[in-house]
């Protein structure tokens, strides 16, 4: 009879170390799927600052230049829309 009994406790422990390992295999996948998740974020939100940053200097350097004419009218251009009165702006809506 001993020797059944620890046949069976033998076959419990390799059944409850069978079903942790298949679950930790699950868990481990779920985490490598959030890693990758979450390094995607990463990268959009690194070139979002990239892009801030960049934004940054040319508003920096506007302000250093900023009595100049020609910094004045671009400016006014881009950000503003205004143009000349006897300009004609033409608007490409092709999307090209």
């Amino acid at each position: 009879m001993a020797v059944e009994t620890k046949r069976r406790g033998s076959f419990i422990v390799r059944i409850g170390l069978f079903i942790f390992a298949v679950w930790m295999i699950f868990y481990l996948g779920s985490l490598i799927k959030e890693y990758n998740s979450l390094q995607s974020v990463l990268a959009a939100d690194s070139a979002k600052r990239d892009q801030l940053q960049l934004e940054v200097k040319e508003m920096s350097r506007m302000l250093e230049n900023s009595d100049d004419k020609e910094f004045i009218e671009k400016a006014a251009r881009e950000r503003l829309g205004y143009v000349y009165a006897d300009e004609h702006i033409y608007i490409d809506i092709s999307g090209d």
